[in-house]
């Protein structure tokens, strides 16, 4: 009796999708562009100046689905600089602004990320799921050059699954954020701007790969 008992109530957790895991794993490409603003501390008379860096990333990731609604995320990328640009503010007011090319003066750097996403997927069609998300990654800078920081992302966007087979599917996320710099020295920019104040950061995330249902 015990045993028919038992088996009633599995058929029903399974019926109810209580044990509709869909775990999965998979990896693929990635791409970001973003940028971090922040202050210079130095100013004379009521002049101040605030400075915006602009940089893309490209690697790779690979992701581990804990059911239908989280996903542990793995990633490596390149970290490239692309502008700098200068705001001289007066009383709360730009009065002038400049922008360099920095591509080639400050040295790209590897980064690895590690990041948790919570997910609501909506079952399109039998091909098709689409889900929003939302997460944290921090992205650990690996290079020991000056001029470089660790971000905490905080990131929002939305998702799709395209099945190619009952198993095998492609993901792809767009999904946008805002970073806490940490592990940023006072003076990221050297001498070159002495007492810049990093402030926070914000930028878009991209990634696309294949992942195998089991």
């Amino acid at each position: 009796m015990k045993k028919i008992i038992a088996a009633a109530l599995l058929l029903l957790l399974v019926g109810t999708g209580a044990f509709a895991l869909d775990w999965a794993v998979g990896g693929g490409l990635l791409f970001n562009y973003s940028r971090t603003l922040g202050t210079v501390d130095e100013t004379y008379y009521y002049y101040g100046e605030e400075w915006m860096m602009s940089r893309q990333g490209f690697g790779g990731f690979a992701f581990l689905g804990l059911g239908r609604f989280w996903e542990l995320n793995l990633g490596f990328l390149y970290k490239n600089p692309k502008t700098l640009s200068l705001s001289l503010i007066e009383n709360g007011s730009e009065v002038s602004s400049s922008e360099q090319d920095i591509s080639g003066v400050i040295d790209g750097t590897a980064a690895l990320q590690f990041g948790l996403y919570f997910k609501y997927p909506f079952v399109i069609s039998d091909m098709i799921v689409l889900f929003p998300t939302a997460g944290i990654d921090y992205e650990l800078t690996l290079g020991s050059d000056w001029g470089w920081w660790d971000d905490l992302w905080f990131r929002g966007g939305a998702g799709v699954d395209i099945f190619f087979s009952q198993r095998m599917f492609l993901r792809a996320h767009f999904i946008y954020g805002v970073a806490l710099l940490m592990r940023a020295d006072d003076s990221i920019w050297g001498p070159d701007l002495i007492w810049a104040d990093s402030k926070f950061g914000h930028g878009l995330l991209a990634k696309v790969g294949i992942g195998f249902m089991f």
